[in-house]
């Protein structure tokens, strides 16, 4: 086997299958409880069943995200893949988490405000879940969940499939995802300043990773994020 073929095989030296054994069982644990949950509230008859409907449908989609981040790195992407490519080591996004459930369950006790686009907020979340999978997946070894600093062999500028559509569509589909979900929930002060803070990370990050992308392509790059946009709100 040659050398670039070895950088593109799957490396068990890098995984240890009982984390990723018990985060996967954690996680299929989780979603099942979340759909009997779901089941036996799906009458909604009273405030607290719905929050409940809420409460499960949204732990489901986080679920099915958690899963997805690792299962298309290692399909699309396995040299890379490893127990962290759950991305459950993401502590702020466990705050999200922590923070949404809590003011869904302060204004269902107190209802200071109702979200009247819950249906619509589903419809976002599965969008930008559909769209960052098959970003994941059409870049292949081009994606890696952290910055990378130097090209590699491996390294594409992939320009077809949903890129064709729009630059960094995993961050489109992050961002529409997160709202989504906020709206599901009839959330407003989690979302107000999670899209602030969401909309400030992307913005730095897109301008960083795309200094790099256009010293490594050039005109090629330029010519891309000319008539290619993001898609997110104020990112050109």
């Amino acid at each position: 086997m040659d050398q670039k073929k070895k950088q593109h095989t799957y490396d068990p030296a890098k995984n240890d299958l009982t984390v990723i054994s018990l985060k996967s069982f954690a996680l299929g644990l989780v979603f099942s409880i979340s759909c009997v949950i779901l089941m036996l509230n799906a009458d909604m008859s009273t405030k607290w069943r719905t929050a409940a409907v809420r409460i499960a449908a949204y732990v489901v989609l986080a679920v099915i995200f958690y899963l997805s981040e690792f299962f298309c790195t290692y399909w699309f992407n396995c040299s890379e893949v490893d127990d962290d490519s759950f991305v459950l080591n993401d502590t702020d996004l466990h705050l999200v988490h922590a923070l949404s459930l809590l003011e869904l369950v302060l204004h269902t006790w107190v209802p200071l405000y109702y979200s009247p686009f819950p249906y619509v907020g589903i419809l976002l979340a599965i969008l930008g879940q559909s769209a960052r999978t098959i970003a994941l997946c059409t870049a292949g070894e081009s994606f890696n969940h952290y910055v990378q600093r130097e090209f590699k062999d491996e390294h594409k500028l992939v320009t077809h499939g949903i890129f064709k559509f729009m630059r960094h569509p995993s961050y489109f589909g992050f961002f529409w995802w997160f709202v989504g979900l906020q709206l599901w929930l009839g959330n407003v002060v989690v979302l107000v300043f999670g899209i602030r803070k969401l909309w400030a990370f992307f913005k730095e990050r897109i301008a960083f990773e795309e200094s790099f992308l256009v010293a490594t392509y050039r005109e090629q790059y330029k010519t891309y994020k000319e008539r290619t946009p993001t898609l997110i709100p104020f990112i050109p």
